[in-house]
């Protein structure tokens, strides 16, 4: 009980801490989106197409890429309904021959790539302990492989542009774990740990003209949630866990960062407090972070049912006679 009278004092300082940095950091300049080339991956749902859509309003010339063809298509035609040009590419990145031939055909067709967004991933729910060992070797296969497959074919495309800008999804739960999904947070370590050592070699080591982010999401509303597979209670679906953002404002945050350099983009200021309060008081943080439950409902923290809701509310961002807008 004394530890946790400890608790919203920790997390306050935290977010002031956190925010003060922010401020504190000289903002580069603004560098408009207009007219740049814009690849992405895991672009048929969720923050990959809120991303796309995004940089559609904003300018870009925009190649989407996703294993779901129909799905693809469908974001495809609401990209050109937004006015922007689109090549549309499937590609399942833990194929790299595919992933070699989507990076190719966005140079044929574009000339050069100044954005790759590689965010292609999966997720299931289950414990560590009982993690049945294909799931695991699958779920590396996307989140870790696949996203280095991308690394290592963009990159040469870079170095001869000179510039161009390599932003990866990582997650929160790289940095902090929470009960039932510790096979997915490991993998976003990886993909963390690895853009910040890759972000080091090609920034500050060589100085070659391209930049690196890692983007950390919190609880988004995706479809991820709906699909998932709840191996710890069965089925299908997760339940989401407060505060919880829309795909269109992690989109909003990662095409800011397009726009105006950041190397580490949080689309939600509080994660981080959660980040620092482990780092400070590690015994508190899981105390706190084992009530953030996705396996099942258990408290006010979690949604109280599976999955997104979007049946009753569409997941933002939506397409409205050309024009983007929140539901």
């Amino acid at each position: 009980m004394r530890r946790q009278r400890f608790l919203v004092p920790a997390l306050l300082i935290s977010v002031a801490l956190t925010t003060l940095a922010s401020q504190c950091r000289r903002k580069p300049a603004l560098a408009p989106l207009r007219g740049k080339t814009v690849v992405i991956t895991g672009a048929s749902k969720g923050i990959g197409r809120a991303v796309a859509l995004e940089s559609a309003v904003r300018g870009a010339k925009l190649v989407i890429a996703a294993r779901n063809q129909e799905e693809l298509a469908t974001v495809s035609r609401e990209v050109t309904s937004l006015g922007a040009e689109v090549l549309a590419v499937p590609t399942d990145v833990t194929k790299r021959t595919e992933v070699q031939q989507l990076i190719q055909a966005a140079v044929t067709r574009f000339g050069r790539i100044d954005v790759m967004v590689n965010h292609a991933g999966d997720m299931f729910v289950d414990s560590v302990e009982h993690s049945e060992e294909w799931r695991v070797r699958a779920l590396i296969e996307v989140n870790v492989m696949g996203m280095l497959s991308v690394v290592q074919t963009v990159i040469p495309v870079m170095r001869r542009q000179g510039s161009g800008h390599l932003i990866n999804t990582a997650s929160v739960e790289g940095r902090i774990g929470f009960p039932f999904s510790g096979i997915y947070g490991g993998t976003k370590a990886f993909v963390e740990v690895m853009t910040q050592s890759l972000r080091q070699e090609l920034m500050h080591v060589e100085r070659s003209g391209i930049r690196v982010s890692a983007v950390l999401p919190a609880a988004v509303r995706t479809p991820l949630f709906d699909t998932a597979a709840n191996v710890k209670e069965g089925g299908q679906g997760a339940h989401l866990v407060r505060p919880v953002q829309e795909a269109s404002q992690v989109a909003g945050a990662v095409v800011d960062a397009m726009e105006r350099y950041q190397p580490v983009i949080y689309p939600l200021l509080p994660s981080r407090a959660f980040v620092l309060l482990y780092d400070l008081f590690p015994g508190l943080a899981d105390r706190v972070l084992s009530r953030l439950r996705v396996d099942r409902h258990t408290n006010l923290m979690s949604h109280s049912q599976r999955g997104t809701g979007r049946d009753s509310r569409p997941i933002n961002p939506l397409v409205d006679n050309g024009r983007l807008r929140e539901g």
